[in-house]
């Protein structure tokens, strides 16, 4: 392991999913963001959550960025994100109201694009239609990106651009007519002229000022959305999302190479999650299942669902380590394994009789692989209150190691409970 520590981290920083989600990223951005003077968020929209438990409560973000409880750094929404204003101003900034805390540094990229009501129900009637579910969470986020790409979408400085209205009521007419919908252009246009009074404030250019604060030297950190296998190109197709999570999302969404990123963060469980469709070659049913859910509270904070716990997939974390150039990984959830006996880790995939490697974009080829497992041994001792590697027992260690060593990627955070500060930097 290096000596170099994510506690004193310096320069720009990404946090990326090397799974499919629910890893804990909201809960590492808010341990990171207190070094931040940018915090920002370059992909996703309403169909992702993040959990943040600090001093101020228990909150579920979806768009603004974790990075908010440090009232000195400044708060991005790139134009990478599918904005959904119902869930950013009804929610989100109810929820930062009632806690006391600030979004006065909050940017909105005027590029970015709006969830719009006629996006989520098309969204639900799609996946209704489909003999096969991939899993939305319906929140539109699909039909959002695709607008953007056929060039019709409209975005968040429509809002404040004369003709906004017409704009509108033209395309509420387009989607009535093609697509039968019962859209009420009044109260629709009513609704927005409400979003539009709490967010004019903050829509801004974000490009400009992640760009002098990199000329500045000052720390930037990113902040990813879902998993590196839910990215429309690398993940599972069509059992992902519609955007790019990993640094390519970055580069995108702000106009960053993925070259001027000092340290790429690959973040997972010590175990894998799964929610919604799609395969997972490391799944466990039974007795073990029920204690990870119950002991890692696997309950999706965006969709509600019981998330599938699986042994942890070393396969698929090598894969992304690779196609991000991850620099560091971080572990959660490391205490939920405490008190198993043996833990397995899949360390190859085989297929037809062959040993196999995963295939980027590919779902029915992962969903022929069954898993190769290496067993280890598991501790008793509560990890809760360890803050050095060096105190946690043995086979905790040899359990971080064996990822590393596999990946070959430093582990360099490792949490051991929910809360900020619970943590081991390594």
């Amino acid at each position: 392991m290096k000596n170099d520590s994510l506690k004193n981290w310096k320069g720009v920083a990404c946090v990326i999913g090397v799974d499919w989600g629910d890893s804990g990223k909201g809960r590492m951005i808010d341990d990171l963001g207190v070094r931040a003077h940018i915090a920002a968020r370059y992909s996703g929209g309403s169909n992702t959550g993040h959990t943040v438990k600090n001093k101020f409560g228990r909150f579920a973000l979806h768009i603004i960025p974790s990075g908010i409880f440090n009232k000195n750094a400044t708060c991005l929404i790139g134009r990478g994100v599918a904005c959904d204003l119902e869930s950013l101003v009804d929610d989100e900034m109810v929820q930062l109201k009632k806690a006391g805390v600030s979004w006065k540094n909050l940017v909105i990229d005027q590029q970015a694009s709006l969830v719009m009501p006629w996006h989520k129900l098309r969204d639900g009637m799609r996946e209704e239609f489909r003999s096969s579910k991939i899993g939305t969470t319906k929140r539109g986020v699909g039909p959002t990106y695709a607008d953007r790409i056929e060039r019709v979408g409209l975005r968040v400085n429509d809002l404040i651009l004369p003709g906004f209205k017409e704009k509108l009521f033209t395309e509420i007419e387009i989607q009535n007519k093609f697509f039968k919908l019962k859209l009420d252009a009044n109260q629709i246009y009513k609704n927005y002229l409400r979003f539009t009074k709490a967010v004019k404030p903050y829509i801004g250019k974000t490009i400009p000022i992640v760009k002098e604060a990199q000329k500045a030297g000052k720390n930037i950190l990113f902040e990813g959305t879902q998993g590196s296998f839910l990215d429309v190109d690398f993940g599972t197709y069509p059992f992902v999302t519609s955007t790019n999570t990993g640094v390519i999302g970055i580069w995108r969404s702000f106009d960053l190479h993925p070259s001027k990123i000092n340290h790429i963060i690959g973040i997972t469980k010590a175990y894998s999650t799964r929610v919604g469709a799609g395969p997972q070659p490391t799944k466990i049913e039974g007795r073990e299942r029920q204690i990870i859910i119950e002991k890692g509270q696997e309950i999706g904070t965006t969709s509600g669902r019981t998330r599938d716990p699986g042994w942890l997939d070393l396969v698929i974390i090598k894969a992304a380590a690779e196609f991000n150039k991850i620099t560091a990984l971080a572990i959660t959830k490391l205490d939920v394994l405490t008190g198993f006996a043996k833990i397995k880790v899949c360390t190859a995939y085989q297929k037809s009789g062959q040993r196999v490697d995963y295939l980027s974009g590919d779902a029915q080829f992962l969903s022929e692989c069954k898993p190769i497992y290496d067993q280890l041994p598991g501790w008793t001792e509560n990890i809760s209150q360890v803050r050095e590697f060096k105190k946690l027992p043995k086979n905790a260690q040899n359990y971080i190691k064996k990822v590393e060593k596999f990946a070959g990627v430093p582990v360099k955070f490792i949490s051991v409970g929910p809360q900020r500060g619970e943590v081991i930097y390594v």
